[in-house]
């Protein structure tokens, strides 16, 4: 297996920025797309299918389509070290999950039932009760960029 090579800091911080702004101008594209069980387009979509759609468009790249099968995507990391594009995961039902992509100062996007596409905080109580987990998704040394950053990418 390839060595991945250590990112500096300096480096990590200009990826997470920039996934942020990926991210925010994603999110306003599609801002308010009604949340429809299965769908996966700007007239009805659900979580899984945002994700789904977000790490196609953003960073070229293909997650699972549920979100029981993207929770088991890349590795987990606690909700202290959340950076912009991980994975934040919910126990919404006996075995329903939700899934949204965090932002930033514990905001995620996500498909709500009642909202679609829109923001919502980690610190919201009915989330915080909620929260499951969180998985970031590595990128391999071949999907840096050319400018030495990094987004974040999928691998299983």
């Amino acid at each position: 297996m390839p060595q991945q090579r250590q990112i500096p800091v300096a480096e990590k911080s200009v990826a997470d920025k920039e996934n942020m702004l990926l991210l925010k101008r994603h999110y306003q594209q599609w801002r308010g797309t009604p949340y429809v069980d299965g769908g996966m387009s700007t007239s009805g979509i659900d979580c899984s299918g945002y994700t789904v759609l977000a790490y196609r468009n953003l960073f070229g790249l293909s997650l699972p389509r549920t979100a029981g099968e993207q929770a088991e995507s890349g590795r987990e990391v606690a909700r202290a070290s959340l950076k912009s594009g991980d994975l934040v995961f919910f126990n919404t039902g006996r075995s329903k999950k939700h899934v949204g992509i965090y932002l930033a100062d514990d905001q995620f996007i996500h498909a709500s039932l009642s909202k679609g596409v829109t923001l919502s905080s980690l610190d919201d109580s009915y989330w915080q009760e909620k929260y499951w987990q969180a998985r970031r998704l590595q990128a391999p040394p071949a999907q840096e960029k050319a400018n030495g950053s990094t987004v974040a990418t999928y691998r299983r």
